[in-house]
Protein backbone atom coordinates (compact mmCIF):
# COMPACT_ATOMS: atom_id res chain seq x y z
CA UNK A 1 0.00 0.00 0.00
CA UNK A 2 1.13 3.43 -0.63
CA UNK A 3 2.50 5.96 1.76
CA UNK A 4 -0.32 8.47 0.23
CA UNK A 5 -3.13 5.57 0.85
CA UNK A 6 -1.49 5.12 4.46
CA UNK A 7 -1.48 9.09 4.97
CA UNK A 8 -4.94 10.07 3.62
CA UNK A 9 -7.63 8.82 6.68
CA UNK A 10 -5.00 10.10 8.99
CA UNK A 11 -5.48 13.62 7.33
CA UNK A 12 -9.12 13.30 6.84
CA UNK A 13 -9.33 12.57 11.16
CA UNK A 14 -7.08 15.18 11.79
CA UNK A 15 -8.88 17.33 9.72
CA UNK A 16 -12.32 16.35 11.27
CA UNK A 17 -10.94 16.86 15.13
CA UNK A 18 -10.21 20.49 13.96
CA UNK A 19 -12.93 21.12 12.46
CA UNK A 20 -14.82 19.62 15.79
CA UNK A 21 -12.85 21.79 17.78
CA UNK A 22 -13.68 25.06 15.70
CA UNK A 23 -17.15 24.31 16.21
CA UNK A 24 -16.26 24.17 20.11
CA UNK A 25 -14.00 26.96 20.55
CA UNK A 26 -14.90 29.19 17.96
CA UNK A 27 -18.26 30.59 19.52
CA UNK A 28 -16.23 31.02 22.69
CA UNK A 29 -13.45 32.84 21.10
CA UNK A 30 -15.99 35.43 19.54
CA UNK A 31 -17.83 36.23 22.45
CA UNK A 32 -14.29 36.75 24.25
CA UNK A 33 -13.59 38.79 21.57
CA UNK A 34 -17.22 41.12 21.99
CA UNK A 35 -16.40 41.51 25.55
CA UNK A 36 -13.91 44.09 24.73
CA UNK A 37 -15.70 46.14 22.35
CA UNK A 38 -15.09 50.33 23.03
CA UNK A 39 -18.81 50.71 22.71
CA UNK A 40 -21.86 48.88 23.87
CA UNK A 41 -22.98 47.02 20.76
CA UNK A 42 -21.50 43.48 20.16
CA UNK A 43 -19.08 43.94 17.01
CA UNK A 44 -17.08 41.09 15.51
CA UNK A 45 -13.94 41.81 15.45
CA UNK A 46 -14.15 44.34 18.19
CA UNK A 47 -14.07 48.08 17.41
CA UNK A 48 -11.52 49.13 19.61
CA UNK A 49 -10.47 47.93 22.90
CA UNK A 50 -12.03 48.55 26.54
CA UNK A 51 -12.08 46.50 30.10
CA UNK A 52 -15.63 48.48 31.21
CA UNK A 53 -17.60 45.55 30.43
CA UNK A 54 -15.57 43.32 32.57
CA UNK A 55 -15.89 46.06 35.23
CA UNK A 56 -19.73 46.16 34.63
CA UNK A 57 -20.09 42.68 34.51
CA UNK A 58 -18.81 42.75 38.67
CA UNK A 59 -21.53 45.42 39.22
CA UNK A 60 -24.46 44.52 41.65
CA UNK A 61 -26.29 43.68 39.14
CA UNK A 62 -24.55 41.03 37.93
CA UNK A 63 -22.62 40.04 40.73
CA UNK A 64 -25.69 39.54 43.12
CA UNK A 65 -27.20 36.42 40.84
CA UNK A 66 -23.72 35.10 40.13
CA UNK A 67 -23.28 35.15 43.83
CA UNK A 68 -26.63 33.60 44.51
CA UNK A 69 -25.56 30.70 41.55
CA UNK A 70 -22.51 30.25 43.08
CA UNK A 71 -24.17 29.74 46.77
CA UNK A 72 -26.96 27.58 45.27
CA UNK A 73 -24.73 25.12 43.15
CA UNK A 74 -22.55 24.53 46.18
CA UNK A 75 -25.45 23.36 48.66
CA UNK A 76 -26.62 21.40 45.44
CA UNK A 77 -23.23 20.01 45.20
CA UNK A 78 -23.21 19.10 49.10
CA UNK A 79 -26.68 17.87 49.27
CA UNK A 80 -26.56 15.33 46.31
CA UNK A 81 -23.18 13.66 46.93
CA UNK A 82 -24.56 13.06 50.78
CA UNK A 83 -27.24 11.61 49.47
CA UNK A 84 -26.09 9.98 46.30
CA UNK A 85 -23.37 8.40 47.94
CA UNK A 86 -25.66 6.13 50.22
CA UNK A 87 -27.66 5.41 47.03
CA UNK A 88 -24.81 4.03 44.73
CA UNK A 89 -23.50 1.64 48.05
CA UNK A 90 -27.61 0.36 48.09
CA UNK A 91 -27.37 0.04 44.32
CA UNK A 92 -23.84 -1.54 43.99
CA UNK A 93 -23.59 -3.82 46.96
CA UNK A 94 -27.44 -4.78 48.52
CA UNK A 95 -30.26 -6.25 46.98
CA UNK A 96 -33.99 -5.18 48.23
CA UNK A 97 -36.97 -5.17 47.26
CA UNK A 98 -38.36 -2.17 44.57
CA UNK A 99 -34.65 -1.95 44.09
CA UNK A 100 -34.89 -1.52 39.96
CA UNK A 101 -37.98 1.16 40.82
CA UNK A 102 -35.77 3.07 43.19
CA UNK A 103 -33.02 3.33 40.83
CA UNK A 104 -35.21 4.29 37.97
CA UNK A 105 -36.84 7.22 39.76
CA UNK A 106 -33.02 7.93 40.90
CA UNK A 107 -31.28 7.87 37.56
CA UNK A 108 -34.47 9.34 36.08
CA UNK A 109 -33.57 13.01 35.30
CA UNK A 110 -30.64 12.22 33.18
CA UNK A 111 -33.13 10.86 30.45
CA UNK A 112 -36.27 13.61 31.30
CA UNK A 113 -35.44 16.79 30.30
CA UNK A 114 -35.05 19.50 32.68
CA UNK A 115 -37.41 21.91 31.11
CA UNK A 116 -39.73 18.55 32.20
CA UNK A 117 -38.95 18.62 35.55
CA UNK A 118 -39.26 22.41 36.15
CA UNK A 119 -42.98 22.39 34.79
CA UNK A 120 -43.70 19.36 37.34
CA UNK A 121 -42.45 20.81 40.16
CA UNK A 122 -43.60 24.46 39.54
CA UNK A 123 -47.31 22.85 39.45
CA UNK A 124 -46.66 20.46 42.08
CA UNK A 125 -45.57 23.07 44.08
CA UNK A 126 -48.80 25.22 42.95
CA UNK A 127 -50.83 22.56 43.91
CA UNK A 128 -50.32 21.51 47.14
CA UNK A 129 -50.13 25.07 48.54
CA UNK A 130 -46.34 25.97 48.54
CA UNK A 131 -46.46 28.21 46.11
CA UNK A 132 -44.04 30.27 49.46
CA UNK A 133 -41.74 28.38 48.49
CA UNK A 134 -40.52 29.61 44.47
CA UNK A 135 -37.29 31.11 44.28
CA UNK A 136 -33.78 29.55 46.57
CA UNK A 137 -35.89 26.59 47.92
CA UNK A 138 -38.08 25.10 45.02
CA UNK A 139 -34.85 25.61 43.30
CA UNK A 140 -32.61 23.97 45.96
CA UNK A 141 -35.19 21.08 45.66
CA UNK A 142 -35.54 20.72 42.00
CA UNK A 143 -31.62 21.20 41.66
CA UNK A 144 -30.80 18.19 43.67
CA UNK A 145 -33.13 15.92 41.71
CA UNK A 146 -31.03 16.67 38.47
CA UNK A 147 -28.18 16.94 40.02
CA UNK A 148 -28.24 13.26 42.15
CA UNK A 149 -27.73 10.95 39.77
CA UNK A 150 -24.83 12.57 38.45
CA UNK A 151 -23.47 11.62 42.21
CA UNK A 152 -25.16 7.78 41.83
CA UNK A 153 -23.29 7.23 39.09
CA UNK A 154 -19.44 8.25 39.27
CA UNK A 155 -19.32 6.76 42.46
CA UNK A 156 -21.25 3.54 41.67
CA UNK A 157 -18.31 3.32 39.06
CA UNK A 158 -15.90 3.69 41.84
CA UNK A 159 -17.17 1.03 44.20
CA UNK A 160 -17.71 -1.13 40.59
CA UNK A 161 -13.96 -0.41 40.05
CA UNK A 162 -12.39 -1.51 43.00
CA UNK A 163 -10.31 -5.01 43.41
CA UNK A 164 -13.02 -7.09 44.59
CA UNK A 165 -10.39 -8.75 47.44
CA UNK A 166 -9.22 -5.09 49.02
CA UNK A 167 -12.53 -4.99 51.95
CA UNK A 168 -11.96 -8.92 52.37
CA UNK A 169 -8.31 -8.65 53.19
CA UNK A 170 -9.11 -5.90 55.67
CA UNK A 171 -11.80 -7.56 57.11
CA UNK A 172 -9.27 -10.95 57.22
CA UNK A 173 -6.83 -8.99 59.65
CA UNK A 174 -9.29 -7.80 62.30
CA UNK A 175 -10.67 -4.69 60.61
CA UNK A 176 -14.65 -3.82 61.82
CA UNK A 177 -16.73 -3.43 58.94
CA UNK A 178 -16.50 0.33 60.23
CA UNK A 179 -13.00 0.77 59.96
CA UNK A 180 -13.48 -0.82 56.68
CA UNK A 181 -15.43 1.79 55.27
CA UNK A 182 -13.43 4.73 57.02
CA UNK A 183 -9.79 3.20 56.02
CA UNK A 184 -10.13 1.43 52.92
CA UNK A 185 -12.91 1.64 50.91
CA UNK A 186 -14.31 5.34 51.24
CA UNK A 187 -10.42 6.73 50.25
CA UNK A 188 -10.39 4.22 47.15
CA UNK A 189 -13.49 5.93 46.33
CA UNK A 190 -12.90 9.66 46.89
CA UNK A 191 -12.19 10.57 43.51
CA UNK A 192 -15.77 9.19 42.04
CA UNK A 193 -17.16 10.92 45.03
CA UNK A 194 -15.56 14.40 43.86
CA UNK A 195 -16.11 13.82 40.55
CA UNK A 196 -19.77 13.25 41.50
CA UNK A 197 -20.01 16.38 43.19
CA UNK A 198 -18.12 18.41 40.83
CA UNK A 199 -20.66 17.42 38.02
CA UNK A 200 -23.12 18.18 40.38
CA UNK A 201 -22.12 21.90 40.76
CA UNK A 202 -21.57 22.70 37.19
CA UNK A 203 -24.38 20.94 36.11
CA UNK A 204 -26.46 23.41 38.96
CA UNK A 205 -24.76 26.18 38.05
CA UNK A 206 -25.79 26.30 34.18
CA UNK A 207 -28.77 24.78 34.18
CA UNK A 208 -31.57 27.77 32.56
CA UNK A 209 -34.72 25.34 31.67
CA UNK A 210 -35.54 24.27 35.39
CA UNK A 211 -34.54 27.70 37.00
CA UNK A 212 -36.49 29.40 34.47
CA UNK A 213 -40.02 28.11 36.02
CA UNK A 214 -39.14 27.97 39.90
CA UNK A 215 -36.80 31.73 40.13
CA UNK A 216 -38.12 34.57 41.32
CA UNK A 217 -37.23 38.41 41.17
CA UNK A 218 -34.57 38.74 44.03
CA UNK A 219 -33.73 35.03 44.08
CA UNK A 220 -32.94 33.79 40.63
CA UNK A 221 -29.32 32.14 39.16
CA UNK A 222 -27.14 33.93 36.65
CA UNK A 223 -28.35 32.21 33.95
CA UNK A 224 -31.73 33.07 34.29
CA UNK A 225 -30.94 37.07 34.81
CA UNK A 226 -28.69 36.97 31.35
CA UNK A 227 -31.80 35.10 29.45
CA UNK A 228 -34.23 37.88 31.38
CA UNK A 229 -31.27 40.63 29.59
CA UNK A 230 -30.95 39.37 25.99
CA UNK A 231 -34.49 40.93 25.69
CA UNK A 232 -32.52 43.87 25.45
CA UNK A 233 -29.95 42.64 22.89
CA UNK A 234 -26.69 40.81 23.03
CA UNK A 235 -24.52 43.48 25.16
CA UNK A 236 -20.63 42.91 25.41
CA UNK A 237 -21.30 42.87 29.10
CA UNK A 238 -23.43 39.92 28.39
CA UNK A 239 -20.20 38.33 26.86
CA UNK A 240 -17.83 39.18 29.60
CA UNK A 241 -20.40 37.43 31.95
CA UNK A 242 -20.69 34.52 29.98
CA UNK A 243 -17.24 33.99 30.02
CA UNK A 244 -17.07 34.61 33.55
CA UNK A 245 -19.18 31.86 33.89
CA UNK A 246 -17.85 29.58 31.37
CA UNK A 247 -14.96 29.87 33.55
CA UNK A 248 -15.71 29.21 37.16
CA UNK A 249 -16.69 25.76 36.44
CA UNK A 250 -13.18 25.25 34.34
CA UNK A 251 -11.41 26.24 37.24
CA UNK A 252 -13.22 24.17 39.61
CA UNK A 253 -12.26 21.43 37.54
CA UNK A 254 -8.65 22.40 37.14
CA UNK A 255 -8.21 22.50 40.81
CA UNK A 256 -10.11 19.43 41.69
CA UNK A 257 -8.37 17.61 38.80
CA UNK A 258 -4.63 18.41 40.04
CA UNK A 259 -4.79 17.97 43.84
CA UNK A 260 -7.96 15.25 44.29
CA UNK A 261 -7.67 13.47 40.60
CA UNK A 262 -11.23 13.62 40.03
CA UNK A 263 -11.10 11.69 36.36
CA UNK A 264 -9.06 8.87 38.29
CA UNK A 265 -12.12 6.95 38.04
CA UNK A 266 -12.68 6.42 34.78
CA UNK A 267 -9.45 4.99 33.66
CA UNK A 268 -9.70 2.66 36.94
CA UNK A 269 -9.76 -1.12 35.68
CA UNK A 270 -13.53 -3.12 36.51
CA UNK A 271 -11.91 -5.56 39.20
CA UNK A 272 -15.18 -6.75 41.24
CA UNK A 273 -15.87 -9.53 39.95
Amino acid sequence: MSPRRLRDPWTLLVALVVAIYGFIIGPIAITTAVSFNETNRSFFPPRGFSLKWWGEAFAPQWLQPLQFSLELAAVTAILATAVGVPLAFAFTRYEFPGKSLVRAITLGPLILPTLVTGIALLQFLTTIGMGRWMGYWALLIGHVVICLPFSVRTVAISLQAMPGTVEAAAASLGASPLRVLRHVTLPLIVPGVFAGMTFAFIHSFTDINLSLFVAKPGQRPVTVAILSFLEFGFAPTLAALSIVSLLIPLVLVAVLGRFIGIGNFLYQEQGRG
